[in-house]
């Protein structure tokens, strides 16, 4: 007698029948193909793949319930089960199986989206918080995202209503970054300098000047010394003859040889303190030199390389002299920081110095209060362990070391443009602001202390300084018309669709409660204006199930590519009524694309879908990779790489199949060396044409994917497979079984290749890794930071080690161990030798790589992965990019124009 069937099929029949069919007799095929086909090893006793077919309900409620029973479509289309040593369906029956397993997955999940949504319900992350106060309050330079607390993750993005939950703590962060940002805003109004142009000498910086003489024993390498046209000046240096003269002011400088690896000793120009934030200009003249000295003979090697010997190493080298000068044999790349104090400073921009004099422009968004850093970004960190003895200049050459010398500063600003007071105008219109007495009850705004008279002593390094706080209030001759007038503009720029006459009444009293306090007029407005942009009007993204109307989509349009809240022209288009046009919603995307902030969009989307974000989770390991210790020029080229190129992809329209390979990407000197790309100068990136023969292009072989797909020690191809398979092919795998992980033998001894045959043999690993070890195999020829290798790395090894000095001017030594092999097998048997054959058989089905970028569109831009019973619409938007081979631009607008992006 044949067993019962389990509870899953009647309820299966149920739906499928749709009623006509008795519950407990489901359809034949459906019995039969379960039963015999995969009952047998899905049960109690075997559970194989951990799933129990006889107890499994079918419960759509049960989002996780309603993914296994996808899961189980899928492997059975796509021919991995039943396995093929067991005994397979026929066509017929197989095929039968599907179709009703897929009208019954897709009737269940279109009615739950019908009642529910596509997504859950949620609130603006850290990226759109800061971006739509930055733009609703004309406050680009307000660092707001820092503080807020830490956003969850479902679907590997920030954009899902799953993740982003809502605290007290929360709460009390918005409330405290909205006030922060509201005053950046007034204080724009207060004692606004007038712009000018103020040149700062580097002779006059005490930063600058360490080349006086010093008891405290600094290192000559980390020295300043003067120079004029490009030679020395011993005298000034001893202190015989003095720093500045007016006769040579404006061709003396501050020269140096080494860079900085933190703040601390950074040199700052510390005579300007930006006087309120805003746009400035600023330009910097100086140019290369170089230093007499001597570099590094050679080495010699003491004892034996065996296992338990260690290796002595001594260089010949001579110390830097600074009393030596000459112009400069090469362009020296220098770093532009703006610091707020120890340990807070950002980069915000970078340009070449020659062996000529050069004067560079930057323009710059600046906070109140910050100060300049310049630093020779391609010189090395004098890093001291120990003695004085244990550090090597690595440019160093027998005749003298690369050095740069800078002349003075300028400062132009703050520039003023249509912008300039527009946060004051929104809150306040026209009424007058006023400082009030010292000690009064008001407004307290931050200023920035009067700088110290000239020739106050001051110790090198950033100043330190504090913000000191002024009383304002803003006058009004009628308190109460006022705030409601103001309040109902700001409500109505503020919230993202029609205000409510019972959202103004609910803030009006609150102005009222404050009013009653005793608190002044802007006090209880600021107060007021605070609770609104920490309400659910403006913290949540209000979309109701079905088809968005037109101020939802312009709200999830603006999200999607601008990272922030609509601006005017968009919330015209859609208070008219006419945003959901095709024509119209086509322009606008269009619009949003060519404007400046859709880099947001770019950086915010690299930042989760390819990680960028945790480019430094790992540091490079001290005893493997020592030459790539406080690197930060190479890492911070290799990010602005991949964003570049993203855009790029984005701008020019061209075809997702670039994501695999490509023939171009974007590098400077220092990035373009670590790819052996030839022929490209400077700190600057630019597009590059890659050699025919370069392993490089497309994302798989830049140096910030290969950094956040490895652990700074070792690579593991099982690891950047996984990452690849997701984030650029499109495969999702089960999480593993419980078996021991496979960790890369640091003694290179056995190749994780080895490691993994064994691993492999287990059935309930091979599947998965069939499909992930591939492209991780054809990236083993990339180290921790991207650098091509033919050889591992290894601690010991019985050959003679290969030895350098890395950019902290320490030595190291490494061993080459095993050869890489970077061969390998697809799933569907087509081998590869190394990453460009292995980039060239993924090209030859450019669709699927299209696909796998079109869902990572699509759960960045509205919170939900592709359903099951949505494929279909994924499908019709490939289908219209096509005749543009899925250009990236194009895929984007045809996300825009489907109902998975236009439907909540």
């Amino acid at each position: 007698m044949p067993r019962p069937y389990p509870t899953y099929l009647t309820l299966l029949a149920a739906l499928m029948g749709g009623g006509a069919l008795p519950a407990a007799e489901p359809p034949a095929t459906v019995g039969v193909f379960l039963d015999r086909y995969c009952s047998s090893c899905h049960n109690e006793e075997k559970l194989k793949g951990r799933l129990n077919l006889e107890t499994l309900a079918y419960d759509p409620e049960n989002r996780s319930n309603l993914a296994l029973w996808v899961k189980v479509h899928d492997r059975v289309k796509a021919g991995e089960m039943p396995p093929k040593e067991k005994r397979r369906p026929e066509a017929e029956l197989t095929g039968e199986f599907l179709q009703i397993l897929a009208s019954t997955l897709t009737e269940s999940e279109q009615a739950l989206i019908a009642r529910d949504g596509r997504a859950v319900q949620r609130r603006l992350n850290r990226y759109e918080y800061e971006n739509a106060l930055r733009d609703l309050l004309h406050v680009p330079w307000a660092q707001i995202k820092n503080q807020l607390p830490q956003d969850g993750e479902a679907h590997r993005y920030n954009k899902s209503g799953e993740a982003l939950d809502v605290s007290h703590v929360q709460m009390a962060r918005y409330l405290t970054a909205a006030d922060y940002a509201l005053k950046q805003a007034l204080r724009q109004q207060l004692d606004r300098p007038e712009p000018g142009v103020t040149r700062y000498y580097a002779r006059d910086e005490p930063s600058l000047r360490a080349f006086m003489p010093r008891e405290n024993g600094t290192l000559p390498d980390r020295l300043t010394f003067p120079v004029l046209d490009s030679r020395a000046q011993p005298d000034v240096r001893a202190g015989r003859a003095p720093f500045t003269s007016p006769e040579t002011r404006e061709r003396e400088a501050v020269g140096k040889v080494s860079s900085t690896f933190s703040d601390a000793g950074a040199y700052s120009w510390g005579q300007f303190r930006a006087p309120i934030a805003g746009r400035y200009k600023l330009r910097f003249s100086g140019y290369s030199v170089w230093v007499s000295g001597g570099g590094i003979g050679r080495w010699f090697f003491e004892g034996q390389a065996a296992e338990k010997s260690p290796v002595y190493w001594r260089p010949v080298w001579h110390r830097p002299n600074l009393d030596e000068v000459w112009p400069g044999r090469r362009p020296e790349p220098i770093g532009v920081y703006a610091a707020a104090g120890q340990g807070q400073r950002r980069q915000v921009g970078a340009f070449d110095f020659h062996p000529e004099p050069t004067v560079n422009e930057i323009e710059v968004l600046l906070a109140a209060g910050e100060v300049m850093q310049t630093d020779g970004s391609r010189l090395f960190r004098t890093r001291v362990n120990g003695t004085d003895e244990q550090y090597v200049n690595p440019l160093a050459e027998p005749d003298g070391m690369p050095g740069y010398a800078v002349q003075w500063m300028e400062v132009e600003g703050p520039l003023a443009d249509e912008t300039t007071g527009a946060g004051y105008r929104l809150l306040f219109d026209d009424l007058p602001l006023r400082r009030l007495e010292d000690g009064a009850r008001g407004v307290m705004l931050e200023t920035v202390p009067p700088p110290p008279p000239p020739g106050t002593p001051r110790p090198p390094g950033p100043p330190s300084f504090k913000l000191a706080e002024v009383p304002v209030e803003v006058k009004s001759e009628n308190p109460a018309q006022d705030a409601e007038r103001l309040l109902r503009r700001f409500l109505a720029r503020a919230y993202r669709r029609p205000v409510r006459e019972e959202d103004v009444q609910l803030f009006l009293a609150l102005f009222q409660g404050q009013t009653a306090k005793g608190d002044g007029f802007a006090q209880a407005l600021l107060a007021t204006y605070t609770a609104v942009l920490a309400s659910p009007g403006f913290v949540f993204v209000e979309e109701a199930p079905g088809r968005l109307d037109d101020h939802a989509l312009a709200t999830r349009l603006a999200l999607f590519l601008w990272n922030s809240e609509p601006d005017e022209a968009l919330r015209a288009r859609a208070a008219r009524g006419d945003l959901r046009r095709p024509e119209a919603l086509r322009a606008e995307t269009e619009r949003l694309l060519d404007d400046p902030k859709s880099r947001r969009f770019v950086d915010a989307f690299t930042d989760y879908w390819l990680d960028l974000r945790k480019i430094d989770d790992t540091s490079p390991s001290a005893t493997l990779y020592n030459d790539y210790e406080l690197d930060d020029p190479l890492k911070q080229a290799a990010l602005e790489e991949t964003r570049l190129f993203v855009a790029e992809l984005l701008r020019a329209d061209l075809p997702a199949s670039n994501l695999i390979d490509a023939d171009f990407t974007f590098v400077n000197e220092r990035l373009a060396a670590h790819y052996g790309i030839p022929d490209v100068n400077g700190a600057a990136l630019r597009r590059v044409i890659l050699p025919a023969d370069s392993v490089r292009g497309g994302l798989l072989t830049q140096a910030s994917i290969l950094k956040v797909t490895a652990n700074g020690t070792t690579t593991s191809p099982v690891l950047r497979g996984h990452w690849i398979t997701e984030r650029i092919l499109g495969f999702e795998t089960p999480p593993p079984p419980p078996v021991a992980a496979v960790e890369p033998d640091i003694r290179g001894a056995v190749t994780i290749r080895q490691q993994l045959e064994k691993h492999r043999a287990d059935p309930s690993c091979a599947s998965c890794h069939a499909t992930m070890d591939p492209p991780g195999f054809a990236l083993e020829s990339f180290d921790i930071m991207g650098g091509y290798r033919e050889r591992y790395r290894a601690v010991k090894e019985d050959i003679a080690p290969v030895a350098g000095v890395g950019l902290n001017g320490q030595r190291f030594a490494f061993h080459h161990a095993l050869p890489v092999d970077a061969a390998g097998e697809l799933p569907d048997g087509r081998p590869f030798q190394d990453v460009r054959e292995f980039k060239r058989l993924l090209l030859a089905d450019e669709p699927p790589i299209a696909r796998a970028f079109a869902k990572q569109l699509v759960t960045y831009a509205t919170g939900q992965p592709v359903r099951f019973s949505e494929r279909d619409q994924l499908e019709a938007i490939l289908q219209r990019a096509a005749p543009r081979r899925y250009g990236v631009r194009s895929l984007v607008h045809e996300l825009v124009q489907s109902d998975l992006f236009q439907m909540k």
